[in-house]
């Protein structure tokens, strides 16, 4: 791709850049969109390889530099399509007016430099053309090692279909043919600041206010030539720990328009181990410690913003509330705690911390998943709201929109993105590596009933099921619990919650014992399973998928295995009953689609469309 072209296979007209100086009036408009993990990958990138230019694409005429259908449906993102949708939600963004959109992290798929330059075009060219503001904070797959260094992917789609390996350097992958490209290396803070500088990671003249952690919060004296000079990200560093070694922390305070202070925290967490750094997505509850300067700058930033009647929006690529509507205990016991990335739930302490510190409304990504998550201290003296923005690449496929009326008022909204032009671009690729797969007899070989989706909602939800039946299941769920529930139909398990303890168990028993000896789930019926990730993922958007018949029946189901009991030794009956306990909090959800939220009297209304 030209990179002085902007994103010309969706565009046909072209803007040079460099040539049009961005102009920026002030505006008083009070929406802010919100766009989370895009994990944006070039799609047609020059990798400056000798090795490897891409796959021809008959479609486009371009050499594509896409990953395999085999990586997307083992990932819990797509790599590709979600290029395309980045756009899509851009392009709808644009239609609604809206001028301010911030981006929590992940908006990149590892930090490259490739994907870095594609992003950094494709904002330059809505804020020259549409006058739109963009605010960054970091995730853990933007910058993934702190200062960068040698990387590279085993799963890019060659010319035949198979896998190509890209990499800085043939050394990474002995053995393999790579191809040989900078441009797939990791960039480091430095590096994906720098490039990006203009999207908040440093001041501008036109904002009313901006300050970073490390330095004095002078609200009254603001000069932007003096924070500018401070701002640079040698001014903008914290120890770790009492090891005399030191890491950037990008986090930023801004005031874009009159009234609104958006507060962007780099929640990245790095560990030193022998020679190299090692990156965590654990979020704050590591960072709470590691970055513990943090909260003692969110205190002076929320006593400002209430002093002066500003709306304070606090977001970063991390949660700071519990994301499963409260059942993140009882799925640490059922699954273990070490699955469903249970490990990011941020735990209450975590909370109470940041709650206590001033943060009333946060916008988090990282999950990609649809909730919102609240939090109350025992005297309610602290309420935090916490709105987990969906992914991009997956779904939900959507992203949130905040409208302001006053400084306590706020209404937020989820836009899905249910059509997305040039989805498909990529399908008659696809198609070939599958003809490969099946020729070599690869035990990868993927269900090609994908590439017969629709529109942009069956593609992420097949990916969504695709993902479930090769990974999920296997490596999340306890087998038997995942084999009653994908042969258990509904009039088994009604008659199952009537049914005493002894009679309930030895009838799962039996039922447990047929399958195993049948050795076969021809005929599984996995609707419960494809549900509950529905509604984990998706929360009120999720919901709308489930037909009424099968929401009818969980409402008539779950109140009877709420009552059932069951003694130490009825294994599978207290499984059951947990998981069905999981399903009913992820049922009676918080507003997460439409809804209004008072910061004055802590209080939120769904909106009825």
């Amino acid at each position: 791709m030209n990179k002085k072209t902007l994103v010309p296979i969706l565009f046909g007209t072209a803007i040079q850049l460099g040539f049009i100086k961005p102009l920026f009036a002030q505006t008083e408009e009070s929406k802010i969109a919100f766009i989370s993990d895009i994990h944006l990958q070039d799609v047609y990138a020059e990798l400056n390889s000798r090795e490897f230019k891409g796959v021809l694409n008959p479609a486009s005429g371009k050499f594509a530099t896409i990953r395999t259908m085999k990586s997307q449906v083992n990932s819990t993102r797509l790599f590709n399509e979600n290029y395309f949708a980045f756009i899509a939600a851009l392009e709808k963004v644009k239609s609604s007016g809206i001028k301010l959109v911030v981006l929590p992290g992940d908006f990149t798929d590892d930090g490259q430099p490739m994907n870095v330059l594609a992003l950094k075009m494709i904002l330059d060219q809505y804020s020259v053309e549409s006058g739109m503001r963009f605010f960054l904070t970091t995730g853990n797959h933007d910058p993934v090692k702190p200062f960068g260094g040698l990387a590279g992917k085993k799963d890019f789609l060659g010319s035949d279909g198979s896998e190509q390996a890209i990499a800085g350097s043939k050394e990474l992958f002995p053995g393999d043919q790579v191809a040989v490209s900078d441009q797939i290396n990791y960039w480091g803070y430095s590096e994906i600041t720098d490039t990006l500088r203009n999207f908040g990671f440093f001041p501008e003249e036109k904002d009313l206010f901006w300050a970073h952690p490390f330095q004095e919060l002078d609200v009254d004296g603001y000069e932007y030539e003096k924070v500018s000079e401070a701002s640079e990200l040698e001014n903008r560093v914290y120890e770790v720990g009492n090891s005399g070694l030191f890491l950037p922390d990008v986090s930023y305070v801004v005031e874009p328009i009159e009234g609104i202070w958006l507060l962007a925290l780099d929640g990245n967490v790095y560990t030193y181990s022998g020679s190299e750094w090692k990156g965590s997505s654990q979020g704050f509850n590591q960072a709470a410690f590691q970055k513990n300067h943090q909260l003692d700058w969110i205190r002076k930033v929320a006593f400002e913003a209430e002093k002066r009647g500003k709306t304070l929006i606090s977001f970063s690529h991390y949660p700071l509330v519990e994301f499963h509507e409260g059942a993140s205990s009882e799925m640490k016991l059922l699954f273990g705690a070490k699955k469903f990335q249970l490990e990011r739930v941020p735990d209450s302490k975590t909370s109470k911390e940041y709650a206590k510190a001033g943060i009333k409304i946060h916008f988090a990504g990282h999950m990609h998943v649809n909730d919102t998550g609240i939090y109350k201290d025992q005297t309610t003296t602290h309420t935090m709201y916490n709105i987990q923005v969906p992914s991009l690449a997956a779904f939900p496929a959507a992203y949130k929109t905040l409208k302001t009326s006053t400084s306590t008022s706020l209404e937020i909204e989820t836009i899905p993105l249910n059509e997305v032009d040039h989805m498909n671009e990529f399908f008659d690729l696809y198609r070939m590596e599958h003809r490969w797969l099946l020729e070599k007899q690869d035990p990868g070989i993927w269900d090609s009933s994908i590439l017969a989706s629709k529109d942009y909602l069956e593609y992420t939800r097949n990916h969504l099921r695709e993902l479930t039946k090769s990974r999920f299941i296997p490596s999340d769920w306890p087998q038997n619990l995942a084999l009653l529930l994908q042969n258990l139909d509904q009039k088994e398990l009604l008659n199952w919650s009537e049914m005493n303890e002894s009679e309930g168990e030895d009838f799962l028993h039996k039922k447990l014992k047929k399958l195993q000896l049948s050795n076969s789930n021809s005929g599984s019926r996995p609707y419960i399973i494809d549900d509950f990730y529905l509604l984990k993922n998706g929360d009120e958007l999720g919901k709308k998928l489930i037909p009424d018949s099968r929401l009818d029946f969980y409402l008539e189901l779950m109140p009877k295995v709420r009552r059932k009991s069951f003694s130490q030794n009825q294994n599978l009956t207290r499984d059951l009953v947990q998981f069905f306990g999981i399903f009913e909090k992820l049922y009676h959800s918080n507003p997460s689609d439409h809804f209004s939220i008072d910061l004055k009297n802590n209080t939120i209304k769904k909106i009825e469309d």
